[in-house]
This record gives C-alpha cells, sequence and structure tokens, in this order.
C-alpha cells in the first residue's frame, strides 16, 4: 500500500496500516520499560544480598578471632606430654 500523497484524504485501510504500526510500536516500547523494571528488581535484591553477606562476614570474622588457633593447641598438648613423660623420671 502507499501512503497517501499530500491533498488526499487517507481511506479507511490507510488509517489501519498506521494504527497497526502506531500498536507494534507501542508493544514494543512498553515491553521495553517491562524488561527494564525487572532489572531494576533483580539489581536492587542483589545489593540486599550483598549488605547480607556484608554483614555476615564481619560476624564470621569476629568468630575466627575469637577460637584458639590449631598451632597452639598443638604446642600445648606437646608441653603436657613432655610434663607427663618427665613425672616418671622425677620420682
Amino acid at each position: 500500500m502507499s501512503s497517501p500523497g499530500p491533498g488526499t484524504i487517507p481511506t479507511t485501510v490507510d488509517l489501519l496500516v498506521v494504527l497497526t504500526r502506531l500498536e507494534t510500536k507501542l508493544d514494543s516500547a512498553t515491553a521495553g520499560i517491562a524488561d527494564h523494571e525487572t532489572r531494576i528488581r533483580v539489581v536492587e535484591q542483589e545489593s540486599l544480598r550483598e549488605s547480607d553477606v556484608a554483614q555476615l562476614r564481619t560476624d564470621v570474622e569476629a568468630l575466627k578471632r575469637g577460637r584458639w588457633p590449631l598451632p597452639t593447641v598443638a604446642a600445648l598438648v606437646g608441653v603436657a606430654a613432655l610434663g607427663v613423660s618427665l613425672v616418671p623420671l622425677v620420682r
């Protein structure tokens, strides 16, 4: 279909074609907006997760600082074993 020239009255078919094009463009624009909103929601949810993870990391680090390190326990066991083995020699 050719578009009407200047000074001519558009037919019903011409108007239908133009309205169909407008509807298609509007549908694609609203789909793009909905997709954009979905991506924004995902980013906001992930930022909340990152703050939760940061809080958990600080809690884990605090727990790590409060525990006895394994080398210290091994050294204490070694000293205790040495003490137990020297008891028979002292008597």
